[in-house]
């Protein structure tokens, strides 16, 4: 847990000294932060359900979501499994923020959607399936992040998004289910 926290307090960090020494405004988050929270909600509903279906019997049958849902629900539930619900509020948070600071907020506005997505999922590879749609996930909150203007949106959708699928696997997939595929 310790690593989670240190990984996702280290990408604001670093977005922080980046976005200060590459000149780039991080704030204000939204210009409209009505409309974004709005956004932020809604917007989660989609990977959400995708990620329900991903770890789902429905899966096995498609190969790359087949190998995707073993990795999940073995590997990145492990990880969390002993978690608090606390501890996932925080990490989920941080991540949200951090992450997208770091790549919306700076790498996407210096180097474009395309090179922050694949980044992106580049850095959350645990396989090559989980690779891929870390990155169709990057260039989903890129183009929020692009349409709506500011951070907000995409930082809300990306906390959801995971304290959902962390609560998911920690509170309602049995720790043999995860092992056992």
């Amino acid at each position: 847990m310790a690593l989670a926290f240190l990984f996702e307090g280290g990408a604001l960090f670093i977005a922080v000294i980046l976005a200060n020494y590459l000149g780039i405004g991080l704030l204000p988050l939204s210009h409209d932060p009505v409309r974004d929270v709005a956004i932020g909600f809604s917007g989660t509903i989609l990977p959400f359900v995708f990620f329900l279906f991903s770890v789902s019997p429905k899966a096995d049958r498609i190969p790359m979501l087949g190998s995707l849902k073993k990795i999940v629900l073995k590997e990145v539930g492990a990880i969390f499994r002993n978690s608090s619900i606390n501890d996932l509020i925080v990490i989920s948070l941080l991540a949200g923020i951090g992450e997208e600071f770091l790549f919306r907020g700076v790498i996407q506005v210096k180097f474009g959607i395309v090179f922050a997505s694949i980044l992106f999922g580049l850095l959350h590879f645990v396989s090559p399936a989980y690779a891929i749609v870390t990155t169709v996930m990057g260039f989903y909150l890129g183009v929020i992040f692009q349409k709506s203007g500011g951070l907000l949106a995409p930082v809300i959708i990306h906390f959801l998004y995971d304290l959902a699928a962390l609560v998911y696997l920690r509170y309602f997939v049995k720790a043999e289910e995860g092992e056992g595929g």
